[in-house]
């Protein structure tokens, strides 16, 4: 009798534990995505940046200048661009993880019917 009572209690604390452990990997797994993106985002970021502040440099004479100005009216509208496409990027993402969630939580309490 002991044991059953035992492996009873276990089964019920595993199936209690389930679906915080799946919450867990499923949360790691986003966190991992999401500084995934925001490290390639800054990465993206910077790169820009960097090439802005070389160009600047390069700048010598009135003629660069007007170039470097030109081309800074490009690398603004490009920039725009890709902080128009991250927002979506975060926003799909987002929305994933939360379509996640809310399949383990109706899986979950489906479980507790049973």
């Amino acid at each position: 009798m002991t044991n059953d009572a035992l492996a009873k209690m276990s089964e019920q604390y595993q199936n209690f534990l389930a679906p915080v452990i799946k919450a867990n990997k499923l949360s790691a797994t986003n966190l991992e995505a999401l500084v995934n993106f925001q490290m390639n985002a800054l990465q993206s970021y910077v790169d820009m940046a960097m090439t802005r502040m070389k160009s600047a440099a390069d700048i010598s004479d009135p003629a660069s200048l007007q170039a470097f100005l030109t081309s800074q009216s490009e690398s603004i509208s490009s920039l725009h661009q890709k902080f128009m496409d991250d927002a979506k990027a975060l926003a799909d993402l987002t929305t994933r993880f939360k379509a996640e969630f809310d399949k383990l939580v109706q899986d979950s309490l489906a479980g507790i019917g049973k």
